[in-house]
């Protein structure tokens, strides 16, 4: 039975409101996320739920059969007023549900299950938009995984989290990799590392994909970062006709990751013919 919580002073809505914050999720080894498609996601992910809050007030049939799945499951389920959801939420316009999951990263030897294999590689993201809609793009392209370097923005940040859609619990994503060590890990594991570069780069349509490559998409402003692109065996950049002088990193990311799935698609028609 789904206990009711009617206070925002409640501990365990202070405590759900501090996840907001990257320093009490680490903490806590949680996050949270909103909207009834989100939590179908992390519902069908396996990832684990520590607990749910559904408004109390909202109508919609599919929410309550999410909340009663979640509860059949054994986690704790709380029905909330406006006023408490409004509290809880990051957005202006709650969603009327709202679960609180426990974190999942892998590690970079997760990777090297196959002889080949495509990673996204992000250095100093900060956006936590631009974020959510790389791990988005890259679980639409069907890449083996992403990993985000030292210096990026939170991967389970609200808005992050919000913008990737559910993808989030799609496919495997290293967070907080030291640079270093990445670099070492590449060469020591026949990682073909390339780099986003409009400065002594090659045309990405003209690039032959290794069995085993890594793309890395750089920060907003300032691009890839130096020790990146001192070990990456390629530059590689995206001819632009325009008169425009950059693209968005997360648009960027987009089109060299469906380069890479075109490229992926038409070898194995030619193998097939």
């Amino acid at each position: 039975m789904k206990k009711a919580i009617s206070s925002v002073n409640n501990q365990l809505i202070k405590e759900t409101c501090e996840l907001k914050v990257k320093k009490y999720r680490n903490a806590a080894d949680a996050f949270i996320i909103e909207g009834a498609r989100s939590a179908e996601e992390v519902l069908e992910s396996g990832w684990y739920i520590l607990h749910a809050f559904v408004d109390v007030t909202i109508d919609s049939a599919r929410i309550r059969t999410i909340s009663d799945k979640i509860e059949a499951g054994g986690v704790p389920v709380f029905e909330v007023t406006p006023e408490v959801m409004n509290r809880l939420s990051d957005t202006d316009s709650p969603q009327g549900i709202l679960v609180v999951v426990r974190k999942k990263t892998c590690e970079l030897n997760d990777f090297n299950q196959k002889h080949e294999g495509l990673l996204l590689v992000l250095d100093e993201v900060r956006d936590p938009g631009n974020l959510g809609t790389m791990i988005r793009t890259a679980d639409a392209a069907g890449i083996d995984g992403i990993i985000l370097l030292d210096g990026c923005t939170d991967v389970f940040a609200p808005k992050a989290v919000r913008s990737a859609m559910g993808s989030l619990f799609h496919l495997p994503i290293r967070n907080e990799q030291n640079k270093n060590e990445f670099i070492s890990w590449c060469r020591e594991n026949n990682w073909s590392l390339w780099s986003s570069s409009l400065e002594g780069g090659k045309s990405i349509y003209g690039e032959e994909l290794a069995d085993r490559t890594a793309i890395v998409i750089g920060n907003e402003a300032e691009g890839v970062s130096s020790e990146l692109l001192s070990a990456s065996e390629k530059r590689v950049y995206i001819p632009m006709p325009g008169k425009a002088e950059s693209l968005n990193a997360a648009i960027a990311a987009g089109i060299i990751l469906f380069e890479c799935v075109r490229r992926k698609l038409v070898t194995k028609t030619t193998d097939v013919l």
